[in-house]
């Protein structure tokens, strides 16, 4: 059982005066809450500061804190200020104690039981049930990964499109292939500002599994279809879906300037929980976990007194957490957004 005791969730050290104060935490700010279930620290961190992503960055820079991440449904964070105006929370524990656990002893005698209790777990950074989808799928490709990758050569029995339980032959897996395939279909080309190639979207299509092996034409059956599947599909080993990482939000270390290459989802309009993809992968020095302030691309328009075309100034947008990072481009999630978000949308170190 976790040891019920004050935990400093928070001190904001970075501020040197009451005017930070002021700007870190938001007016009328509520003294004490209730962690429930279905909280998350991102979401609770709103609850006290303009910038809830500061939280945990600042709460990691206290050495006396042990596991601050770990906060559980019924703790109860208080909202307090030191004698200079510095706000900062503090975990009063559970609002009801827990049951303590009994010692076993050696003369305790061990019977088969039934025994069931509740599993309390710690808050998340952020609803899972956004970015699990997107843990490990899509798939930002290279040129050169793609000319490793298998591919479906042709549908056995003469279908032009392929679904669940059709069999197709494979080619270029070489001589040890795996049982389980995920299917994927080329999309258009990622590019930065400049017009530099930086990966290839991709579009997760379909299942399929070994069914007769061959060193020349292997034989495969699609075990489930999320679209229509045909020849030139390419075939990626199958690997079980990776458990969600814990994410610590925080301003990157070095300043970074991008903007948003492609959209994850189908339709235009995007806004909060929205997955982009960026510009700024590894190579850049992108982490997951940072966080960047999203700004629209300046709107031309033309002023009919002054007779000539101006450019308009960058408007704030919203927030975005990067969550998965390839070579050349990461995946982030809008956090914040005050409007749609668009391709081209600019991204900046806050």
């Amino acid at each position: 059982m976790r040891p019920v005791r004050p935990l400093l969730l928070l001190i904001a050290v970075l501020a040197v005066n009451p005017a930070f104060a002021e700007r870190l935490a938001i007016p009328h700010a509520p003294r004490r809450y209730t962690v429930r279930v279905g909280d998350t620290l991102w979401g609770i961190a709103t609850h006290f500061f303009k910038d809830p992503w500061k939280w945990p960055s600042i709460w990691n820079r206290n050495r006396q804190i042990h596991n601050p991440d770990l906060i559980y449904p019924g703790d109860v964070i208080v909202l307090r200020y030191a004698p200079n105006g510095r706000p900062y929370l503090v975990n009063t524990g559970p609002s009801r104690p827990r049951p303590p656990v009994r010692p076993r002893t050696r003369s305790a005698v061990l019977e088969p039981r039934l025994r069931s209790a509740p599993l309390v777990m710690p808050i998340p950074t952020l609803n899972p049930n956004v970015i699990e989808p997107f843990l490990a799928r899509p798939l930002a490709l290279s040129r050169r990964a793609f000319h490793r990758l298998g591919y479906i050569a042709s549908a056995i029995h003469r279908h032009t499109v392929l679904g669940t339980f059709s069999w197709f032959y494979a080619q270029h897996l070489g001589r040890h292939p795996a049982k389980v395939y995920d299917i994927y279909r080329r999309g258009p080309a990622m590019r930065n500002r400049d017009g530099e190639f930086l990966a290839y979207e991709t579009v997760y299509v379909g299942r399929a599994k070994l069914v007769r092996p061959g060193r020349r034409l292997p034989e495969f059956e699609i075990t489930s279809a999320v679209h229509e599947i045909q020849s030139g599909d390419w075939l990626v080993p199958w690997r079980p879906r990776p458990p969600t990482p814990y994410y610590y939000p925080r301003a990157p270390h070095k300043r970074f300037r991008g903007q948003v290459v492609a959209t994850l989802h189908n339709h235009l309009n995007l806004g909060a929980y929205a997955v982009i993809a960026l510009d700024l992968g590894k190579k850049a020095g992108m982490r997951r976990g940072y966080v960047l302030r999203l700004t629209s691309r300046r709107r031309t328009f033309y002023n009919p007194v002054a007779e000539e075309t101006e450019h308009g100034r960058r408007q704030p947008v919203g927030l975005v957490m990067v969550f998965r990072t390839f070579k050349r481009v990461s995946f982030g999630v809008v956090m914040q957004s005050r409007r749609e978000i668009h391709i081209g949308d600019h991204v900046a170190t806050p």
